[in-house]
Order: C-alpha cells, then sequence, then structure tokens
C-alpha cells in the first residue's frame, strides 16, 4: 500500500514538471510573440515616418509648382485680356498717339469696361456712399484724385478765399490745389467765363495709358517682379510695366497717394497701402488687396484703423498668407494683424517711436513678426489675441549719430538713457532702493560717457525713511567726450542706505548719457581692501 502512495506521488510530480516544462515552453514563445509583434511596429513606425516626410517633401514640391501654375494661368489671362482689348478699341503702343480722321463714322455699340472698383467687397467698417442729391442742388460730377482737395469733393459753393476765381483782365481761372495756387490761363478766343455755370458731362473720357515715375525716397519694398511685369507705384497709381512690350496697366483702386506694397504667396493677390487724404470721411488709410490679372478690388482692411499712411506691410508665409501684418505711421507706429479672408483685426499694439522701415512675417513660423527701423530691430509673437515683443540688442554705439559713446568701456553692454522722442526734463533712474544693504559706509565707482549736448548725471544717498542728498553731479558736454571716464564716490554711513544713480535729459536730441563698469564697494575708504557687492561689468 505505501509503495502505490509512492508511486501515485511521484507521476503526480512528473505530472507537475511536464506541466511546468510545458507552461515554461508556452511563457517563452509568448514572450517570443510579444517581441516579435514589437519588432513589427517599431519597423511599421519608422516606414510610417519615413513615409509621412517623403508626402511632406512631396506636398512641399506641389505646392511650388501650383503657385507656378497659378502664375502661368495669370500671366495668359492678362495676355488674352491685353488682345481682347487691342481689338474691340483698335489700340497701339502707348509712345505713338492716335489722330482722328475728320470723316464720321459709325462705331459698334461696345460693352462697358469693367473697372477695378466693380464687384468690389469690402469689409468691415462700411463706407457709406453719399445719398444722391436733388435735381435744385446738383453738382457736376468730380471724381477724386490724389491732388484734390475737400472744397471740391464736398460740392459746397459757399464763398471761400480758396474757390475757384476768374480773372477777366488776365484772362485765366485760379484754383487750388492741396492750398496752393495755381492759374490756368484760358483760350485767346474765350472772353468771359463762369465758374458756377453748370456744364454737362463730355461724352468721353480720359483714360490714364501711361505713368512716368517712381516713388523711392521715402519708402521701401517698392518694386517687385510679378509673372512677368515689373509692379511698383506712383502718387496714388499702381503700376504693372511689362519690359518686354513696354505696356502697362494700372490698378486705380485708391484715393490718394500709394506707400507700401507687398505680394501674396500666391503670386497673384496684391496689397498696398495708402497714406491720409483730405476728405477724413472717405479717404482714410487703408489697405486694399487686389487681383492682379483682373484689377479688381477683393478686400478693403483697416478703413479707421490706422494714423496718417501705412508705411509697410506683409503676408504670412508658413500659412501660405492667411495673416497680414500693418505698421501704420503714427507717433507709437502701431503694429496691425488681421485675417486676410474675413478682413477681421486678430491684435494691435505700440510698437517703436522711432520710424520702423520693414516688417516681416518668419518663413517657417506662422505667429511670429520681425520689424526693423531707425536703431531698432523687434521680435514679435501672436498668442492668444496678444502681441508680445522681445527687443533685440545691438553691439556697439547708440542709435543717434554724434552722441553716446561708439562702444562698451568693459566688455560688450552698457547701460545708456536715449533721449529721442522723451520730453525735456524726463528722468532716468538706476536705485538701489529695492536692495537690502546693510548699515555701513560705502565706495561707488562707475565709468561715464556724455558726449553731445546732454543734460545732467547725479549719485544721490541716503536713509530709505528719509530724502535722498545729491552728492555727486555732472551737466552738459566733458572734455574729451570721446572717452569713458572714472569716478569714485565716497558714500557715508546710514542705517538704511540707498544710492541712486540719475540722469536728467536735457534740451536736446543728441544727449544721450551712458554708465558702465558699476561697482559697489565696502569699506568706505576706498583705498583700504574692499569687497565687492555689486558689479555690472
Amino acid at each position: 500500500m505505501y509503495l502505490a502512495v509512492e508511486h501515485q506521488i511521484d507521476d503526480v510530480f512528473h505530472t507537475a514538471s511536464a506541466l511546468k516544462v510545458k507552461m515554461d515552453e508556452s511563457t517563452d514563445f509568448s514572450s517570443s510573440i510579444a517581441n516579435g509583434v514589437d519588432g513589427l511596429l517599431r519597423q511599421d513606425q519608422v516606414e510610417v515616418c519615413e513615409r509621412v516626410t517623403y508626402l511632406e517633401k512631396k506636398v512641399r514640391v506641389q505646392e511650388d509648382e501650383i503657385v507656378c501654375l497659378k502664375s502661368a494661368v495669370a500671366d495668359i489671362l492678362r495676355r488674352l485680356n491685353q488682345v481682347e482689348a487691342e481689338k474691340a478699341q483698335n489700340s497701339i503702343l502707348p509712345t505713338k498717339p492716335v489722330f482722328k480722321s475728320s470723316t464720321p463714322h459709325k462705331t459698334t455699340p461696345r460693352t462697358p469696361r469693367r473697372t477695378p472698383l466693380d464687384n468690389v467687397y469690402v469689409t468691415p467698417p462700411t463706407r457709406h456712399s453719399t445719398p444722391p442729391s436733388s435735381a435744385k442742388s446738383r453738382t457736376p460730377i468730380k471724381k477724386w484724385g490724389s491732388m484734390t482737395n475737400s472744397t471740391e469733393l464736398n460740392g459746397s459753393h459757399n464763398v471761400s478765399s480758396k474757390d475757384p476765381q476768374w480773372n477777366s483782365e488776365e484772362g485765366n481761372l485760379r484754383i487750388y490745389l492741396r492750398g496752393r495756387p495755381v492759374s490756368l490761363y484760358a483760350p485767346s478766343d474765350l472772353s468771359d467765363y463762369s465758374v458756377d455755370k453748370e456744364v454737362t458731362t463730355p461724352d468721353q473720357k480720359l483714360q490714364l495709358e501711361y505713368v512716368f515715375g517712381y516713388r523711392g525716397r521715402d519708402c521701401r519694398s517698392n518694386l517687385y517682379y510679378l509673372n512677368g511685369e515689373v509692379i511698383y507705384f506712383c502718387a496714388g497709381v499702381v503700376v504693372l510695366h511689362n519690359p518686354e512690350e513696354q505696356t502697362q496697366r494700372h490698378y486705380l483702386g485708391h484715393t490718394d497717394d500709394v506707400k507700401c506694397l507687398a505680394i501674396h504667396p500666391d503670386k497673384v493677390r496684391v496689397a498696398t497701402g495708402q497714406v491720409a487724404g483730405h476728405d477724413r470721411k472717405d479717404s482714410k488709410p487703408h489697405v486694399r488687396i487686389w487681383h492682379s490679372t483682373s484689377l479688381n478690388t477683393l478686400h478693403v482692411i483697416g478703413i479707421g484703423d490706422f494714423d496718417r499712411s501705412v508705411c509697410c506691410l506683409s503676408f504670412s508665409k508658413q500659412d501660405g498668407g492667411a495673416k497680414l501684418c500693418v505698421v501704420d505711421e503714427s507717433n507709437e507706429h502701431e503694429l496691425f494683424v488681421y485675417d486676410v479672408e474675413k478682413g477681421r483685426k486678430l491684435a494691435n499694439t505700440k510698437g517703436s517711436q522711432d520710424p520702423v522701415l520693414a516688417v516681416e512675417f518668419h518663413p517657417s513660423e506662422p505667429n511670429s513678426i520681425i520689424d526693423v527701423g531707425k536703431g531698432h530691430i523687434q521680435f514679435w509673437t501672436l498668442e492668444s489675441g496678444k502681441l508680445t515683443k522681445k527687443s533685440g540688442v545691438f553691439d556697439g554705439g547708440t542709435p543717434s549719430s554724434n552722441t553716446g559713446p561708439t562702444k562698451a568701456a568693459e566688455g560688450s553692454y552698457y547701460m545708456y538713457t536715449k533721449v529721442s522722442n522723451i520730453a525735456s526734463g524726463s528722468r532716468a533712474v538706476l536705485t538701489t532702493e529695492s536692495a537690502s544693504l546693510t548699515a555701513s559706509s560705502f565706495c561707488l565707482s562707475f565709468q561715464y560717457h556724455m558726449k553731445g549736448l546732454p543734460g545732467t548725471l547725479k549719485v544721490f544717498a541716503g536713509d530709505k525713511t528719509s530724502s535722498l542728498t545729491s552728492i555727486w553731479e555732472k551737466s552738459g558736454v566733458q572734455p574729451n567726450p570721446d572717452q569713458w571716464k572714472n569716478v569714485t564716490i565716497e558714500i557715508p554711513q546710514f542705517n538704511n542706505p540707498v544710492i541712486s544713480i540719475e540722469g536728467t535729459r536735457g534740451n536736446s536730441f543728441r544727449g544721450d548719457i551712458a554708465i558702465d563698469d558699476l561697482i559697489l564697494k565696502t569699506p568706505s575708504r576706498c583705498c583700504r581692501k574692499w569687497y565687492v557687492i555689486i558689479s555690472t561689468s
């Protein structure tokens, strides 16, 4: 019986061992399967990443091809429109005048030519049209031009010193353009002329054929090559000049002088900004986005937002030109960002008091903007409807000429008071008020630079609980103004010491005051052994 039980126990152990071996084999098999699956997944992940990278490159190449195709189609459409116009009007090159025959001949009725303002979509705020005048107060229709004053536009007949005046003795008509008198002499066979006489509008109208000139003295980014044409502006006209055929097309949608120009990434749309006109209601500075082939206005943006004029603008690159940044010529040179399709303002903020020369979106970051100008470069980030700024640091002299140092006294950096566009008497203060200095006497040393027509540089010291006392002062131009000068000042002991360095602006913009190598030492006697507490070098 014991032997039988022993044999049964042995059988059970053998069976358990066999099961354990099988379980170990199944576990090894499962782990091998898991490892194989993980390897396949990793391989698939690598292949997917490579495939996505390849597709991204292909999409970018196709986008470039699409832009080229758009440009080619736009050029073809422009040439077709030009051929049709030549057939319809029998026009020739603008350098050859057209002489009309004295023999009358019948002309076939022509379809009215579409102007660049047809089918215009104006974004809010909406421009309200003037209500039609009554028959009694009807006046001749006058078209707005870049040289027109507001008196001529409003149709008013109030007698004033700047109304047109006929001089019968000299035989000329005296008018005013932008406040300046201009005399127009009448033909010899005209003995009398009435400025109040109402005349009907002529059947024939003048059409702009060729523009001579180019605006480049006070603006930049004003010349581009687009689809076989050179595009630029002069006065209130944007010129699309074909150098091969020596012909021009003109965009006439603006109401006053154009100041800046930008090309959309699709190489078809164009944005142009204008200055403020004489009519405050109808000629406020704004931006127009228009089609370079049909010359039709697509959007009018920023009416009522800008001050004086629009000095520079740019489309975003990374998102296909979905946003437009604009800088005006107000005192603060405000920066605006708009949604191009909706015409909605996304953000705006004050920029720099110095002139801004150019603004651009970052080529690979859709929400990064850079603007540059006189003595500054600024990096803007658009996030959650707000623009945040980081200013670039220049190594060298101050922005204003003939004032300030050309380099730091020690190292690469120094502090200076910038006095351009700052009121006379303004102060810049560097103080230890927020620091907790021990009750002790100190020795202050630094280097200063005062060139041009500077104001005053002072050092104050005292107790935090009382008023400070001036213990050192320099004013006006110093000897050898191009050189940095050292100064060492002993400061007496106070219970709660406070030390301040103050620069006050003078009466000239050429009065930058700079300090460098600032060191505060203790104990008070500067000839003894001392320990550095504050150092800027």
